[in-house]
């Protein structure tokens, strides 16, 4: 359609290098590389998209490139942490603690075709998805990522405050923002979502019906046409 699009493997997946050991992952580094990496290939006018652990990633580097930013898509993703510790919060926060405690037991033993088969994904793209991952030395980055997110106002204090300081940021955002959530996704409702709407007053929220969190492979091409229609409306490059 005319557009240039730029997907990132960031260290530690898909094709870039793999550090062993996770204490080599941390916020910081992946918030560089993701600078880095525009600053490369001197990128601007940025639609930017955030997924899953990407959120907590992209949008906290937003704060410090935004003249590059044109605009957001948000998609099932979460961005931490909340202050609230009640009943409440730890009940919508169950799938994210369960992912957690398997992360913890399994370390880089991680079963990942295993518990990507929970997402009702078919067997050749499970394998797309774990051939990066060879054996338990390149998982390394996939046991420490979860980790990185401070789902409760305890743990590495850099990381919270970067996140309250990217939610202040992010508050007087007055450029344009898509919300793609899906309904059965495990951040698609409640909390999560509630969050960045709360944020983006002004947003476009389109709640996209089933799917699951990874409903990219289930319904890419819905997800094609809304950012398609969103670039149209909003995008400086035509």
């Amino acid at each position: 359609k005319g557009y240039r699009v730029i997907a990132l493997d960031f260290i530690g997946f898909g094709k870039s290098d793999k550090y062993s050991s996770l204490d080599m992952y941390t916020h910081d580094l992946h918030t560089l590389t993701l600078r880095l990496f525009i600053e490369h290939l001197k990128l601007s006018k940025i639609t930017l998209v955030v997924h899953d652990w990407g959120g907590p990633v992209g949008l906290s580097v937003v704060k410090d490139i935004p003249n590059l930013i044109d605009s957001l898509c948000i998609l099932n993703t979460v961005l931490p942490c909340r202050e609230d510790t009640g009943l409440k919060h730890l009940v919508n926060m169950f799938h994210f603690l369960t992912w957690s405690a398997v992360i913890f037991v399994c370390q880089t033993h991680l079963p990942l075709g295993y518990l990507l088969g929970y997402a009702s994904i078919d067997s050749k793209t499970r394998r797309g998805y774990t051939a990066p991952f060879p054996n338990y030395r390149y998982k390394a980055g996939v046991a420490r990522w979860p980790q990185l997110v401070p789902m409760l106002p305890w743990g590495c204090k850099r990381i919270i405050e970067d996140m309250r300081s990217t939610k202040r940021f992010l508050r007087k955002w007055d450029k344009p923002v898509l919300l793609l959530f899906s309904d059965d996704g495990i951040s698609g409702s409640g909390a999560s979502k509630d969050l960045f709407k709360s944020l983006f007053p002004n947003g476009e929220d389109i709640p996209i019906k089933g799917g699951g969190h990874l409903y990219q492979e289930f319904k890419s091409d819905e997800l094609s046409d809304h950012l398609m229609r969103f670039l149209r409306k909003h995008s400086a490059v035509k």
